[in-house]
Parts: structure tokens; sequence; C-alpha cells
């Protein structure tokens, strides 16, 4: 489901995958993932980012 305005496209999955990656490498802390999704996905909502990223496995979380 998508929101009006979001960014036609792009999955929920592509975004968690990001999201994931970007936690996997070490480089992004949790603390800075949404802004740094919404800055790579200008076109989605902020909402639907903060989604993704409470859907995330807590194991990538921790820091």
């Amino acid at each position: 489901m998508r929101a009006r305005g979001d960014a036609s496209g792009i999955s929920d999955e592509e975004i968690s995958a990001y999201m994931t990656r970007q936690l996997r490498s070490g480089r992004v802390k949790p603390a800075v993932l949404v802004v740094l999704t919404e800055k790579n996905f200008p076109g989605v909502a902020r909402e639907r980012i903060i989604r993704c990223f409470n859907a995330l496995d807590s194991k990538y979380l921790k820091g």
C-alpha cells in the first residue's frame, strides 16, 4: 500500500534492503538512518520510511 505522494516504483522491500545494507556496513548508525534514507529516496513519504525502519530486524539496531 502506497500513500499519496510516494515515489512510484519503489517498494518497501527496496527501502528495507537499503537500510539493512547501510546498517551492515557499520558506517551508518541507526540514529541517522531515517534521515539518510529520506535523502536517498526523496519521493518517499517519511511515514513510510519510518514504518520500514520499525520493521527492521532488531539485531541490526543494536549498537
